[in-house]
């Protein structure tokens, strides 16, 4: 190589000397090695220390902005990217586009006249008895079978050349991936990215987007949605990173729905037609009315739409026959007659499996035409193809056992070698076949190439100099109709349920863990100073806490005094802190926090990301945690959670217009504010006690309110119960009284769409002003006073209006969350046996 021993570091040296008789680094660089030369020339004077710290910030990168949830893919990105030389990329990208080509034609001559089928090209019998062959496609319009966008994954064969691993046309996965790796890469190899003029993405990005628009180009209101399984798709952080980037409102088959033809997006304002479903669910999963495979991810009648071309459907619809074997064993001889021509990127061979001897097994695996994830080495599973052979011969098939060559990954302050895939992907325009100017590189390191998981690498396409770079010409712009980029994205009606929610989760953790904190200091305080006062100020705490009058759920119940030791008092803490059998839970309050940010997460900045990924690792640090935990460390585990959640608060904030639901997020706000201060008061303040024992637990309320400075403030001269339920409960201009939060609930609702008649207000709105009306007849002193030691009034003020926020939550759900329900599959055997 260039570098030589002197220059060489030692990290690569070491990789270098070892013997790889088939990776790309060592044996595959060709004759002209700049393109590896001019990147380890710039990364000569890095150490493994460099390195690693390299290795460590890009992971950090790529996890921060990903919501974490157990079914999503977690991938390790390496710090050294894949380089691929000038020419080496243009025969790949010559094999691609012919490839594309090919396979668009195909698919257009199987859902269409057939003459491949009828002369015998494509076995008709084999392609019908693949699942992936779909009749309902035959129906569809001609202009709904070109691919839009195709992947295929690539590998090098030990001689050099380049093969085919397999195809997508369905969904491909691994873009938002790529461009993510990117990014990153940008950012920490800023430098070796300009010095080995790395080939731009950006272009095929935007004809990607300019694509899609030309199919709304003449449209008045055009709605383009990205359509995912939902947040348990392993790959919904990339669906959700896409939607981000290219500004499409990312939904769910419940979000969706068709009537008249039309496919509709359910939001506040009802339903609104979808013009474009950038889908990535595969074939079977799309409208279960026609298909006989029930799924709930799918939108019935969707197909009867595309027949009526009132949406489009991209990728096409049927595209999965693509990769069924009838269709790939026979590329080869198809290309030659199609396109004339033969075929650029081969594949493997296959053979029947009575074609082949057991000595010629080492060389193959096996494979099953009913279940494409089955395979089984020739060399190491002999005994088992040999058993599968002789029962059923004719489900399987042999196929050349492909050899990948493998690269250097950085793993454990070393490079070691692992195989390599390269996903590249096709886009098929009215003007052509373009090829994205890089790969998504990724080490196979399981059984079925599909899924791909595990590392990843950038990979960079050498122009060799600055002059082969051409700089995009700006295109003219086109005057359409109306300004398309001057609409707002519309989110469903699922969307702002989940914004509402966030909002709830988000105040219920502040506000418990407020309480938390006031309760660990006044007992820590009892143990240090043991007075009768103290011991009812934490009693009463103690039992409300326990009851779960004053924390989520808000019981309301007859107040019974339990009393309560010093270590009785630690494990109630450490229950409400960590203890995930407890409803209202800090660690219970966090995860569904964490959940209803992921399900909004391509709503949410890239700092509001960070900041869930950082609330994640303090759930997983509390689950840590157990009772005889220090009380100091209770309280530093909190200050950690109400840190994050007031930095989650401040990030939202300048993102948070009174637009496309985002006021569902104040809202639930202000809603799980009002309930939690209207459960304080009648839990704590009910009963009537020594002046002093009252004071105290009114500062404790003050202080979990963050209102005793206040209170202290305002009242200078004169300080006691009635005054604090003045503050907390009827002082329409301070921000943490619940009558302010009542006006800004009362604001809120005009932002939401009106669905009653002109002159008459709604249940919602109603609910809402009786609230207010309620707060602004009563005087505190009618709050403050007692009957036989009792507070009646107070606790029927609060259950009053408790009431009307219930009705008001009640009606929210019934009048725009409910038709976010998913259908339900329909037993067609128990119903003819209930008519019969």
């Amino acid at each position: 190589m260039y570098i030589n021993n002197t220059t060489m570091p030692e990290w690569l040296s070491l990789y270098l000397d070892k013997s790889h008789q088939h990776d790309e680094l060592v044996n595959h660089s060709g004759v002209n090695l700049e393109h590896w030369n001019i990147l380890f020339k710039s990364l000569s004077s890095l150490t493994a220390e460099d390195v690693n710290s390299r290795a460590i910030e890009i992971s950090q990168l790529l996890q921060n902005g990903n919501i974490k949830h157990e079914r999503n893919q977690q991938w390790q990105f390496d710090p050294l990217p894949f380089m691929f030389s000038k020419d080496d990329w243009s025969s790949i990208e010559a094999g691609v586009k012919q490839r594309t080509i090919l396979l668009n034609k195909i698919q257009e001559d199987l859902y269409g006249d057939q003459q491949l089928l009828i002369d015998g090209s494509i076995p008709a019998q084999q392609l019908f008895q693949d699942k992936n062959y779909l009749r309902e496609g035959f129906s569809l319009p001609s202009n709904e079978l070109k691919l839009f966008f195709s992947a295929v994954d690539i590998y090098r064969t030990p001689t050099g050349e380049f093969k085919v691993l397999e195809d997508h046309c369905q969904c491909p996965l691994g873009l938002g991936l790529l461009l993510k790796s990117r990014i990153i890469a940008r950012r920490v190899m800023a430098e070796e990215f300009a010095e080995c003029h790395v080939q731009q993405i950006k272009n095929f990005l935007n004809s990607f987007q300019e694509t899609i628009n030309e199919y709304t180009r003449y449209m008045d209101d055009p709605r383009i949605v990205i359509l995912t399984q939902g947040i348990d798709d392993p790959n919904f952080n990339e669906h959700a990173f896409l939607s981000t980037y290219f500004g499409y409102t990312l939904v769910q088959s419940a979000d969706l729905t068709v009537r008249n033809g039309e496919v509709c997006l359910k939001s506040l304002q009802g339903l609104g037609k979808i013009n474009v479903i950038l889908r990535w669910l595969p074939d079977r999963c799309i409208d279960s009315l026609e298909q006989t495979e029930y799924s709930l991810h799918g939108i019935p009648g969707l197909l009867q739409a595309v027949r009526e071309n009132s949406v489009k459907v991209l990728n096409p619809f049927g595209s999965g026959v693509l990769s069924s074997l009838a269709v790939q064993r026979n590329l080869a001889f198809l290309s030659e007659k199609l396109l004339q021509e033969p075929l650029l990127l081969g594949q493997s061979t296959y053979y029947e499996s009575t074609e082949v001897t057991p000595l010629d097994w080492p060389l193959l695996e096996l494979r099953s035409y009913q279940d494409p994830t089955f395979k089984l080495d020739g060399s190491d599973d002999a005994k088992a193809i040999k058993l599968a052979i002789d029962k059923q011969p004719e489900d399987y098939y042999f196929q050349d056992r492909p050899t990948l060559s493998t690269a250097p990954f950085w793993s454990g302050g070393q490079l070691i070698s692992k195989q390599v895939v390269f996903r590249c992907y096709a886009l098929t325009t009215e003007h052509g076949v373009e090829v994205l100017p890089s790969a998504f590189c990724f080490s196979n390191d399981i059984s079925h190439y599909s899924k791909v998981s595990g590392w990843i690498k950038d990979t960079w396409i050498n122009t060799n100099a600055v002059d082969d770079i051409v700089e995009p010409i700006a295109p003219i712009p086109v005057r359409k109709r109306m300004d398309v980029t001057l609409l707002e994205g519309v989110i469903s009606s699922r969307t702002a349920e989940h914004l509402f929610w966030l909002g709830r989760y988000l105040e219920r953790c502040e506000s418990t863990v407020r309480i938390l904190r006031v309760f660990i200091d006044r007992y820590t305080e009892l143990s240090v100073y043991s007075d009768v006062m103290r011991q009812t100020i934490i009693t009463r705490l103690f039992t409300a806490i326990r009851s779960q009058q004053i924390v989520y759920p808000y019981i309301e119940q007859e107040f019974v005094l339990q009393e309560c030791t010093l270590a009785q008092a630690k494990e109630m803490a450490f229950q409400l802190l960590a203890d995930e059998q407890c409803a209202g839970s800090i660690i219970n309050s966090l995860k569904y926090l964490s959940n209803a940010a992921a399900q909004i997460q391509e709503l949410l900045s890239y700092d509001s990301r960070r900041i869930i990924d950082d609330i994640n690792e303090q759930i997983d640090a509390l689950k840590a945690c157990t009772v005889n935990r220090p009380s100091r460390a209770l309280q530093a585990s909190i200050d950690k959670v109400i840190g994050s959640i007031m930095a989650f608060n401040g990030s939202i904030t300048d993102c948070m217009p009174n637009s496309n639901g985002w006021f569902l997020l104040e809202m639930g706000h202000r809603v799980e504010r009002s309930l939690q201060i209207i459960s304080l008061s009648p839990a704590l303040l009910s009963d009537e006690l020594e002046e002093s024992a009252e004071i105290g637990l009114l500062e404790s309320i003050l202080t979990s309110q963050v209102s005793l400075v206040t209170h202290k403030r305002r009242y200078r001269m004169h300080q006691s119960i009635g005054t604090g339920l003045e503050l907390l409960l009827l002082d329409a201009e301070y921000p943490r009284s619940l009558l302010y939060q009542l006006e800004q609930i009362s604001l809120l609702c005009q932002h939401l769409p009106t669905k009653r008649r002109p002159g008459v207000i709604a249940a919602h709105e109603k609910a809402i002003l009786l609230s207010k009306t309620t707060c602004y007849v009563t005087e505190k002193d009618y709050l403050q006073k007692s009957t036989d030691g009792k507070r009646v009034q107070l606790i029927e003020f609060n259950h009053h209006i408790r009431s009307n926020l219930d009705t008001f939550c009640d009606v929210l759900l019934l009048q725009y969350f409910s038709h976010t329900q998913t259908a339900n599959k329909l037993n067609w055997t128990n119903i003819e046996q209930a008519q019969s």
